[in-house]
């Protein structure tokens, strides 16, 4: 397997890098023993091109057990909301285009929430308790590529196709 996607949280919480091969499985490694600890095999229909764990923030608390979600994501597929206790896709989160651009999610620092990207010049705003989007934030000119947490509350920020930030949301505002 050819190694696509490396993912690895630097904070004392845990030593575990999520890797994505080409072969569309994520492999768990425990950084401490170096060596692979679990594979989930064929865990989307394509490669994974986005991997994030929940690393929460020094601005809010979360349950000890919102470290051990995190989230994948593919081109064609939705985003899977997977435990590492059990290896297993917890949840869907679908309803954003996504048929060609590598779009990116993010998970807020409170962890109740996830971004997305979108091909449809939006980006999506989904509760991690449940699987339909929450707000769906237009105003772009092109596809939103990626989504990135403000640290210290939900509000996401975007980047569009010319590569620089060309939206700023907060939660509470109406999609338009």
């Amino acid at each position: 397997s050819v190694l696509l996607l490396l993912f690895y949280l630097n904070m004392s919480i845990t030593d575990i890098a999520l890797c994505s091969g080409c072969d569309h499985s994520v492999e768990v490694f425990d950084l401490n023993v170096a060596r692979s600890i679990a594979v989930i095999p064929d865990a989307h229909c394509r490669a994974a091109h986005q991997i994030i764990q929940n690393k929460g923030s020094s601005f809010s608390t979360q349950q000890s057990e919102a470290y051990n979600l995190f989230l994948t994501t593919a081109v064609t597929e939705g985003i899977k909301l997977w435990d590492l206790r059990t290896l297993r896709c917890v949840r869907r989160f679908d309803g954003h285009h996504n048929r060609c651009h590598p779009c990116g999610i993010s998970i807020s620092p409170c962890g109740k929430y996830i971004a997305t990207g979108s091909e449809n010049k939006c980006a999506y705003v989904f509760d991690i308790r449940c699987s339909n989007f929450l707000n769906k934030l237009s105003r772009c000119t092109d596809t939103v590529m990626q989504v990135a947490f403000n640290p210290s509350k939900p509000q996401p920020d975007l980047l569009s196709q010319p590569q620089k930030i060309y939206c700023l949301f907060y939660l509470n505002q109406k999609s338009r």
